[in-house]
């Protein structure tokens, strides 16, 4: 599977690059109809909402399972997403490595710490 990459800005635009060279950019698909709280794209003025919903859109395209990323964007939101600088970028496999994580210490699994 090609690696997939989602990088953002300070003014709150997130996209998405598939493959490492000479790949193109989109933007991410901000999920508004999953995520009520805003109307669309990624806002910046509370920073608690941006980062559950920048985690909600990632989560629903990488995982490709939006009731999965329904259930986790909080926790990664919190987790992840809340620690990012102004400018970030963060691999497919980094986002999937972070939730088997956060499933592991839901399940109270000691190798998760």
């Amino acid at each position: 599977m090609t690696e997939r990459f989602y990088s953002g800005r300070p003014d709150g635009q997130v996209t998405v690059r598939d493959g490492v060279v000479g790949s193109t950019r989109r933007p991410l698909e901000p999920r508004s109809v999953l995520y009520k709280h805003r109307q669309n794209g990624f806002a910046r003025t509370d920073h608690g909402a941006e980062c559950a919903h920048i985690a909600l859109a990632i989560l629903a395209d990488a995982l490709g399972d939006e009731a999965y990323a329904m259930r986790t964007h909080e926790h990664f939101g919190r987790r992840v997403v809340a620690l990012f600088p102004d400018r970030w970028t963060i691999s497919r496999s980094r986002v999937l490595a972070y939730v088997n994580m956060i499933e592991r210490e839901k399940r109270g699994d000691p190798a998760a710490a």
